[in-house]
């Protein structure tokens, strides 16, 4: 007899090739019925012999599209069939629902076969730059409103001419129902302007025009799938440095693409984790150790071993880079500042950076920068969460209200929960920027419609003044809902716990730059232990003074200076500060006559930078972040440890770091600075092990938790996670969102779902 089914399933299922696979699913097993994308996610009805139904559904996890990611699949009518009724499989039109529930695609690489037709003279999209199929191609950037459906996309202004229909309308064919779907006929378009917006030329003129162009020295901005970027060889000191010139970045690391993994594997070390990321649909930027003997101009990466390395993700990347072995690719933005996206702004604010422009005609809806990812033994961790990860949620450990995590300051993102679902959104840079807090507004308000969602609580941080939570608030007219604060710390933790799904309570070692604590002092070396409905504070790095605040973490050396007038006294500190910083000298009795008034740190970050600036390393940064990398990145060695201290005070464990300032102190000039520098990252891993292992005993907690900016560190992670495994103690690292404070916003809304669950 003859069964009815009526299938509901859920996930990324809309934009991913799901419909056509299940059309083509049924064709193969001779089942009849239809398929439509609808607010929920993909609805299937089949009639067929019950054994086959079973087959079909089985098949739906078995063999779906990989860009596919199923969260549930409901059978919600199974009854005998009355009728016979359709003897075909149908793609019926979209239906929207009160509820929406469907997951939004995040963007995904051009695909091989997409590719080997764009290199192919006898195929009709021979060097089409936008090439696309069901398997890959814009969706999150592109997509106005749900369900996905090609007027509700930014490919609503181009109507597909009769090639590309048919296409469409073919189940057998690779772009059956390919939103994105276009060709040289009724697609988008290329052209080449001068930096005035004059048109130069269009279609595969403007691209190998481009190409030769960048061979000459010049740069050019290039429009891509999330933004523009900005292009020139990475191969000439004086293109480099002109590009450092006019972008105004000094220091600060370019990315670098290369034309294929091959190409990388010459550039760099590639590891396996590496490499399986960069030839991923995903394609993030991986930072990996270069190799001495490329080519590279040092200006690339100005005193790094490493480089970040991405391959192309769009058809047009592979175009230009045709017959070049890599060019630098980095965010067309200003420091902090969100990536520029419209053609209009492009030709307003990066005239005086790009000499060219290659342009396009499809609209950006959603401006999204390029993820940053570093391998770490055989895994990875991202530096940056955007392009290619975005939106993809994560399992919330319970059924929550609409709760908004506001995020923090300096590396911002939102987050929003809906149900067992939450999804992080992308980085969005330094609140502090204009640009970037209009950003924010619009990125929130896009997830927010999309998914119809009307937060009834809004989760921020404690620091009474971070722009995040005004932000956010901003962008909620009339919000009448609950507020919670939550400490900075603890929202780390929370994040942690929920990527690894520990329940708690853990103990967590949170290490980073900035975060304000509940005694209003500035807190970044703490020890808690705590679950998502609360935490302790069982121990923190030793207090110091901060001279003048912000000040000291543009200007490492004001905090160097500091750690040595807490070891060693005032007098000798500003002698030997001003044998260290000569040019610093007039400044040194200013900033020692106002210490005692200085705002209070525990911070783990600022005490990286401070030990940078007591090797020289540097004076004063470009970049969040420089001085400690500098740091790490000079650190060699490893069984020299410089001597850090346990200390047991008002109940609190104390990791006190004056013995390894002292050591410093008497090392620099007669040891070399790597082997120093190496020494104190294993004195302060065995110290961190040592409070870990001290607090596992007290409490019986073998779970560790390591979040916060400063586990973006390889050499010091990889040190701590081998001492804590020796003592029995299992560490949880982040992989699915940073360590560092794009984290916080996902740590808020898993604390406020526990509050909100025991209310």
């Amino acid at each position: 007899m003859l069964s009815h089914r009526k299938i509901l399933v859920s996930g990324i299922v809309q934009g991913v090739g799901f419909r056509p696979f299940c059309a083509r699913l049924a064709e193969r097993l001779g089942l009849a019925g239809s398929v439509r994308n609808t607010s929920g996610g993909v609805e299937i009805e089949l009639t067929g012999e019950p054994e086959i139904l079973d087959s079909f559904f089985q098949s739906l996890s078995a063999e779906n599209p990989p860009a596919s990611v199923i969260t549930s699949a409901v059978v919600l009518e199974n009854q005998p069939a009355s009728d016979p009724g359709e003897k075909t499989f149908r793609i019926l039109g979209s239906k929207k629902e009160e509820d929406q529930s469907v997951l939004i695609p995040p963007d995904l690489a051009v695909c091989d076969d997409c590719t080997a037709e764009m290199r192919d003279p006898s195929d009709r999209r021979y060097r089409y730059p936008f090439i696309n199929c069901t398997n890959c191609g814009p969706r999150y950037t592109i997509i106005r409103d749900l369900p996905y459906d090609r007027p509700k996309t930014a490919m609503a202004p181009f109507p597909m001419c009769p090639s590309c229909s048919r296409e469409y309308h073919d189940s057998s064919d690779r772009r059956f129902h390919a939103q994105p779907n276009a060709c040289f006929d009724c697609g988008p378009s290329v052209w080449l302007t001068d930096s005035w917006g004059t048109v130069l030329c269009r279609g595969d003129e403007a691209v190998g025009k481009c190409s030769a162009l960048l061979d000459e020295g010049r740069i050019i901005a290039v429009k891509g799938i999330g933004g523009f970027h900005i292009a020139c060889t990475p191969f000439s000191d004086e293109v480099v440095a002109r590009l450092r010139r006019r972008k105004g970045r000094k220091d600060k690391p370019f990315a670098v693409m290369a034309s294929s993994i091959e190409e990388a594997e010459r550039m760099a070390h590639i590891p396996a984790s590496a490499r399986e990321l960069m030839l991923s649909p995903r394609k993030p930027i991986v930072l990996c150790c270069r190799r001495a003997e490329y080519p590279l101009s040092d200006l690339v990466a100005p005193g790094q071993k490493t480089v970040g390395i991405l391959l192309p993700y769009s058809p047009l990347h592979h175009l230009i880079l045709e017959e070049k072995k890599a060019l630098i690719m980095t965010s067309a933005n200003f420091s902090d500042e969100p990536i520029v996206s419209s053609n209009e702004k492009a030709l307003s604010v990066l005239s005086g950076i790009a000499d060219f422009f290659l342009l396009h005609d499809r609209e950006i809806y959603m401006a999204i920068d390029d993820s940053v990812a570093a391998p770490l033994g055989r895994s990875y961790f991202l530096l940056r969460r955007a392009r290619g990860y975005i939106p993809a949620p994560m399992a919330l450990h319970a059924d929550s209200p609409v709760i908004f995590g506001a995020g923090a300051e300096m590396k911002s993102s939102f987050c929003v929960s809906k149900g067992d679902l939450l999804f992080p959104g992308q980085y969005l840079g330094d609140m502090k920027q204009r640009e970037t807090a209009v950003y924010y507004g619009r990125a929130m308000k896009h997830f927010l419609t999309l998914y119809e969602l009307t937060p009834e609580y809004l989760v921020h941080d404690l620091h009474p003044q971070f722009l995040s939570t005004a932000t956010a608030l901003g962008n909620l007219p009339g919000f009448r809902g609950e507020k919670l604060a939550v400490q900075h710390h603890h929202a780390h933790l929370a994040a942690c716990l929920l990527e690894n799904g520990v329940r708690g309570p853990a103990i967590g070692a949170i290490f980073d730059g900035t975060g304000y604590g509940e005694d209003g002092t500035v807190w970044g070396g703490e020890f808690l232990v705590g679950d998502f409905s609360g935490f302790s504070r069982r121990g923190h790095f030793l207090p110091s003074r901060l001279p003048g605040g912000d000040a000291s973490v543009a200007e490492p050396w004001r905090y160097g200076l500091s750690l040595l007038v807490e070891t060693l006294g005032e007098e000798t500190a500003r002698q030997l500060g001003e044998k260290l910083w000569p040019g610093r000298k007039d400044m040194i009795p200013m900033i020692l006559s106002v210490l005692r008034f200085s705002p209070v740190t525990t911070s783990c970050g600022r005490f990286f930078d401070g030990v940078a600036a007591l090797l020289g390393l540097m004076e004063r940064i470009t970049f969040d972040g420089q001085a400690a990398m500098a740091l790490e990145g000079i650190a060699e060695g490893g069984q020299l440890s410089a001597p850090f201290t346990v200390e047991r005070r008002e109940g609190r464990f104390i990791l006190d770091w004056k013995p390894a300032v002292r050591w410093v102190a008497d090392n620099v000039g007669t040891m070399r600075k790597e082997i120093i520098a190496g020494a104190v990252h294993t004195g302060l891993a065995l110290g961190v092990a040592e409070i870990c292992g001290c607090l596992a005993e007290e409490t019986g907690i073998r779970d560790v938790a390591l979040s916060g900016g400063v586990w973006q560190n390889r050499r010091l992670t990889a040190t701590v996670r081998k001492l804590l495994g020796e003592k029995g103690l299992n560490s949880l690292l982040h992989r699915l969102v940073p360590p560092n404070d794009e984290c916080v916003s996902v740590g808020q809304v898993a604390i406020g779902a526990e509050r909100w669950k025991k209310k």
